[in-house]
């Protein structure tokens, strides 16, 4: 895979050809399977009579299952190859990256604006350690306020104060955090007056260099637009912090580079710096909670690329408890579907590859049709027993073992990085409990979506940087709704004797108030330092290569980000 001009940053369809030729092949036998069906459909033996309209309702209930099967097949099949490409190809993307390092010369008086956004959840001490880490010269830290709480905007004005920072505030929250960013660099006083923006969230801590390190990839390649820091989790300081992070170090490298190369490269909210010319260009940042996956489609738009620079690792906090994760994966799921109400038909009418289009929709279309989901096993459970329906003889063997592997596959990459460098013990519990941590989610995606299509519109949800200890009272009350869609999942198992069919999302929804109590138990300073480091050096270990080429370039220093 070359580029064609060794100025421009390319992409090739080479990932989605494959793909979509491994999954044809196997929806032509889904499919076969599934017509030999529709001649004769399979009814229990009790059905004496098979009247016109329960055979056309069955049909229309094996159509819809054979087209659910499809696309959860697909979705499979991109988990999959997206993995094991990755790795059978590391080292060639590797040295792809060496261009960037290797290349000469940076716009040396480029200024630099780095906008710190903030919503009651100020964190000076990350902010400190990321200018702190900055030798940037031309480079301006502001922090954007749109705090409401008095407390955070005091401590705002002590630490700018201390700092000599300047703090920017706005009358209201318009357009959430994209509305924020937009208030400060559209305004007359700054529009045009700058080069590059780097935006940080509340926890971001920038790595060394980070503004020089990203100007490399704006001089290699002509036509990138924003480059995307690679991200590590950090300050992981009660269990489940220390549980769960781990995914976070191994998804970034392996996912971002593939897309970086083969799919749709996306800004991802922090630890990213963006030209002013394609910012501009775009009219800013689109006001909608999903603003960074909008903006980085609008940018493709006018011919700019995102760029994914694995060997400049930033650090994040991971969600601080199960309360919070719920609450982000409740604004991730709102903001995916008000993105696809408003940039379905963009993406369509969009210049952009077809490849680059199929990754957006297999990547952000998956949480709100979390509905399509529920309502396929509602379906399953209640209809098929009511029109008779046979599925043992529906579902053979040879359907059931791919499902199940495509079911697991976005696992695959978890497994790969972490099997043999972490504890076995800490393995298994971190792959049962990602099972009970996503598999809860269901209810969360579905109620979400269920709103939003409905009418309610997208909120942004700033993710909690804070947690009390979890009561057992507390923890029912805030997981009603898991039980009581576990339980109503349960009931109608039993009724028509097809429990076990849906028995995982069952335990999920019961077992997740487990995790609840996770964060209860909390870890001293020293310890989670310990903690950090651990998964940190196995994180550098893993992209040695990067950093040795980062190292090539004469960023040395670039190893202190871990």
């Amino acid at each position: 895979m070359k580029d064609k001009r060794k100025d421009v940053m390319a992409k090739s369809a080479a990932l989605y050809v494959t793909m979509l030729a491994v999954w044809t092949v196997l929806a032509v036998f889904l499919w076969v399977n599934f017509i030999r069906v529709f001649k004769s459909v399979p009814f229990k033996s009790e059905i004496e009579t098979v009247t016109k309209a329960r055979k056309i309702c069955a049909l229309i209930l094996l159509g819809f299952n054979a087209v659910f099967i499809s696309y959860f097949w697909l979705n499979g099949v991109k988990d999959f190859i997206y993995v094991v490409w990755y790795y059978i190809n590391r080292g060639r993307l590797i040295r792809r990256h060496k261009s960037v390092a290797e290349a000469e010369g940076i716009n040396e008086n480029a200024k630099v604006l780095l906008l710190y956004c903030t919503c009651n959840d100020f964190d000076g001490a990350s902010l400190l350690k990321s200018l702190e880490r900055q030798t940037w010269k031309n480079a301006e830290a502001v922090i954007l306020d749109d705090s409401s709480n008095e407390t955070y905007k005091k401590s705002i004005d002590e630490f700018a104060k201390e700092h000599n920072i300047k703090v920017v505030r706005r009358a209201d929250r318009k357009g959430f955090k994209a509305g924020n960013i937009n208030h400060f660099l559209l305004s007359d006083e700054i529009k045009g007056n700058y080069d590059y923006s780097v935006i940080l969230d509340s926890d971001e801590i920038l790595p060394e260099n980070f503004i020089q390190d990203c100007l490399r990839y704006f001089n290699r390649y002509k036509n990138v637009g924003i480059v995307q820091g690679n991200h590590i989790s950090t300050r992981n300081r009660n269990l489940f912090m220390k549980l769960f992070h781990i995914g976070v170090n191994s998804h970034w490298p392996t996912y971002q580079t593939m897309k970086h190369f083969y799919g749709f490269s996306t800004m991802l909210g922090h630890g990213a710096m963006i030209s002013r010319e394609c910012y501009e260009k775009a009219g800013g940042f689109p006001e909608l909670v999903a603003e960074d996956l909008c903006l980085s489609i609008e940018i493709r738009n006018y011919g700019y690329y995102v760029a994914f620079a694995p060997e400049i690792v930033c650090e994040e906090e991971y969600p601080i408890d199960y309360a919070a994760f719920k609450k982000r994966h409740s604004k991730w799921t709102q903001g995916n579907l008000e993105f696809i109400k408003k940039y379905t038909k963009k993406i369509v009418k969009s210049p952009m590859k077809w490849y680059e289009k199929l990754d957006i929709v297999l990547f952000t279309y998956n949480l709100p049709l979390t509905a399509i989901f529920a309502f396929f096993i509602f379906l399953n459970l209640v209809f098929a027993p009511v029109i008779g329906i046979d599925l043992g003889r529906v579902y053979k063997l040879w359907m059931i073992v791919p499902t199940i592997i495509f079911f697991f596959s976005p696992m695959l990459n978890d497994f790969i990085v972490w099997t043999f460098r972490l504890n076995p013990l800490r393995n298994l519990a971190y792959f049962f409990c990602v099972i009970i941590l996503y598999g809860s989610m269901l209810t969360t995606s579905l109620v979400s979506a269920a709103l939003g299509m409905a009418g309610k519109k997208a909120k942004f949800i700033v993710t909690p940087k804070s947690s009390s200890k979890v009561t057992l009272l507390w923890a029912l009350k805030f997981q009603w709704k898991e039980i009581a869609f576990s339980s109503l999942l349960l009931a109608l198992g039993l009724i028509f004797h097809d429990a076990l069919s849906v028995i995982l999302i069952i335990a999920t929804g019961y077992l997740s108030i487990i995790l609840l109590f996770f964060s209860n138990k909390r870890y001293t300073e020293e310890e989670t330092e310990k903690i950090d480091r651990k998964t940190s050096e196995i994180s550098k270990k893993i992209n040695r290569v990067y950093l040795l080429e980062s190292a090539a370039s004469g960023e040395e220093n670039q190893k202190a980000a871990y």
